[in-house]
This record gives structure tokens, C-alpha cells and sequence, in this order.
């Protein structure tokens, strides 16, 4: 482990600029989703689950850019003497213009119309803590219902309540530590709540909350801990890191088929995490050759801006198509046509809502 003390000439950062490459992960991640839900449980697609590990990859990416603004953040206040609460004010704005619009717009709907019964339970989705109501009552039929993927945008909030304070006020001789024991607590956290919940229905769920969710944002957060206060990025050069990523994937897939007990329940969301981390380490600092093309992709790039709405609309989408005699019967022609109508309707999301919301931003810089 690189030794984690700051120079002391550290002054301020300029802002990190726009990674394109990042968006193309996104994509990805959300295709792993759409995969996961639209596609047969029993296809050879799904022996991984795709579903898991695209919202990982999602969270891994979340700590390693929110953590990089807030750390940019910090260093200009403390360069310019200026009152850290300021910052943690804007952040605040800044994710609220971005995450809540067609959050509450699409809750609303959903109450509008009862789907999936949520007039039952509307205030936990109103209050962003969907995930500690899927413990709590541990329904399946919910579970597998058009709310279930909310549980994910709740965990989101709930970091972004303590993360700011944490990155902002922990001294800056221990943030890394600090950054480190996070990043203990999410294994520890899961390992009590398996203990807990061995003889309870809830055992599939407590993996959904936020305490067992922290590590995965905590891989994130090293990745932008390093790029800000050390000027690099932790790299790893692309032929050894996708040999190493091929057999990791390998093993630690075999392991799971074969349902060994200590590794589903406690340490999958770390394995999967760690192979994020490293993925991200390399896009971050850009593919180059044959992935470069890939991952520059403009299709690419504009589907990662649009994969909030993707990823947000997606259930309700398949529900409407439930609605409907569809003319093919195959699950691959199917999927191809939810995906193409999904596109559709988060790109309107995006330049009707999102986008303009998006653009007020500008009022609210962090300096």
C-alpha cells in the first residue's frame, strides 16, 4: 500500500475534467440490468448475476466521482479559507437538481396509478428508504415487482447524507485511514446481518442496506483519493489487468455456481467491487487502441448520460409491454424492441426534463 500522507504544498486542484469513457461504463452497467431483468432467469446469460453486478459497478463509479468533487471541494475551501458548509450546501443542490426531478416524477406516476401497490408503502419510497422497507417486511412478490430497483437510488441518498461530512471535516492525516475502516465496515456489516438473519425470512435482504453497501463505495472513494491528493491514478497496465480480471472472474463464478455459503451472502458485493475498481482505475485514465475505440463510442457515451432515465424507466416499460399482445414470441427480438423504446423514452426525459434541470447547476459552482 502507497504511503498515504499529503504534501504539504498542496494548494488547491483544478477541477477534473469530463472522462467520456466513463459514460461507455455506465452503459454497460445498465445493459447488465436490462440483461438481468428482461432475459429469461434460466438463459445462459444470466449465470452471472448481471443484475448485481451492474448496480455494483454503478456504486463503485458513484464513489469515485462524488468522492473526487467533494475532495476538489475540500482543497479549494481550505486553499481560499472558505467555510466548508458552503460546499457541502452546493453538493447538496447540485445532486438534488440531478437525482430528484424524474425520481419523484416517476414515484408519483407510480402512486397515481397503485402499480405495484405502492400506496401501501409510499412514504418509504418518498423518503428514499425503499431498501430498509424491503428488509423489514421481505416480500418477494414486491421484491420482484416494478419497485424493487428503487432500493438502489435509496442507498445512493443515504450516502450522499453522511459521505460529504466525512470527506469534508475527517483531518486530512486520517482521511485515508478513514476511507480504509469504511471500506472494513461493509464486509463486518454483512457478516452481523447474516449472523442475525440466518433463521429469518429477511436473509436475502440485508445485503440492501446501506451499512452493507458501504465498501463498495469505499473502493471508489481510494481510486479518487489517490487521482486528488497524490496527481495520479492508481494504473494497471490493460493485457495483465484483463488476464488477472479473466481468471478472478473465473474462480470466483465457479465458486458461486458451486453456492459455497461464506462466499454469496458476505463477499460477493467485495469481489465484485474489487474487479470495478480495477476496471474503473483503467477507464479513468482511458483505453487506448482497439477499447479506445469502443469505450469513445458516441452511441456509447450518450446512452452512459442517459442511464439514469434507463435505468429508472426500465421496469415501468416492461410493465406497459405486459399490457399488450406482443407479435414476437422471442425473448431476444423482445428485448430488442423494449430497449430501443426505452432509449426513446429516457432521451425525451433527458432533453424535456433532466437536461434543462440539469443546466441550473451553473448557478451553484462550489467556489
Amino acid at each position: 500500500m502507497p504511503d498515504n500522507t499529503i504534501s504539504d504544498n498542496i494548494q488547491t486542484t483544478p477541477r477534473t475534467g469530463y472522462m467520456p469513457q466513463l459514460n461507455t461504463l455506465r452503459t454497460f452497467a445498465v445493459l447488465q440490468v436490462l440483461v438481468s431483468h428482461w432475459l429469461n432467469h434460466n438463459d445462459f446469460i444470466n449465470l452471472i448475476p448481471l443484475g448485481s453486478t451492474g448496480v455494483i459497478l454503478f456504486f463503485v463509479l458513484s464513489g469515485f466521482l462524488i468522492t473526487q468533487i467533494l475532495l476538489e471541494s475540500r482543497i479549494s475551501a481550505e486553499a481560499k479559507n472558505q467555510n466548508k458548509f458552503h460546499a457541502i450546501r452546493q453538493f447538496y443542490i447540485r445532486r438534488t437538481l440531478r437525482i430528484f426531478p424524474i425520481y419523484y416524477i416517476t414515484i408519483f406516476i407510480l402512486f397515481i396509478f397503485n402499480i405495484g401497490e405502492i400506496r401501501d408503502s409510499f412514504l418509504w419510497f418518498f423518503f428514499y428508504s425503499s431498501n430498509y422497507f424491503f428488509y423489514i417486511v421481505h416480500d418477494l412478490t414486491i421484491w420482484h415487482g416494478p419497485l424493487a430497483h428503487l432500493w438502489t437510488l435509496a442507498v445512493e441518498e443515504q450516502f450522499y447524507i453522511i459521505w460529504p461530512f466525512i470527506i469534508m471535516f475527517t483531518p486530512r492525516k486520517y482521511l485515508f485511514k478513514a476511507i480504509l475502516l469504511i471500506i472494513c465496515l461493509g464486509p463486518v456489516s454483512r457478516i452481523f446481518f447474516f449472523i442475525i438473519n440466518q433463521n429469518s425470512p429477511a436473509l436475502s435482504f440485508y445485503t440492501i442496506l446501506t451499512p452493507s453497501c458501504i465498501d463498495i463505495f469505499g473502493l471508489g472513494a481510494v481510486l479518487a483519493y489517490f487521482k486528488v491528493y497524490k496527481n495520479k491514478v492508481l494504473q494497471f497496465k490493460t493485457k495483465g489487468m484483463v488476464i488477472f480480471l479473466i481468471i478472478y472472474a473465473i474462480v470466483f463464478t465457479t465458486l458461486l455456481q458451486f453456492q459455497v455459503s461464506y462466499i454469496s451472502p458476505i463477499f460477493f458485493a467485495f469481489n465484485i467491487a474489487l474487479l470495478a475498481f480495477f476496471l474503473i482505475a483503467k477507464v479513468s485514465v482511458g483505453f487506448k487502441g482497439f477499447l479506445k475505440i469502443i469505450f469513445e463510442n458516441r452511441a456509447l457515451i450518450y446512452l452512459g448520460q442517459i442511464s439514469y432515465g434507463l435505468y429508472l424507466y426500465h421496469p415501468l416499460l416492461a410493465r406497459v409491454f405486459l399490457k399488450f399482445e406482443f407479435p414476437f414470441h422471442n425473448m431476444y427480438i423482445r428485448f430488442a424492441i423494449q430497449s430501443v423504446v426505452l432509449v426513446i423514452v429516457a432521451s425525451i426525459s433527458w432533453f424535456l426534463i433532466e437536461k434543462p434541470i440539469n443546466n441550473l447547476k451553473k448557478h451553484f459552482s462550489y467556489d
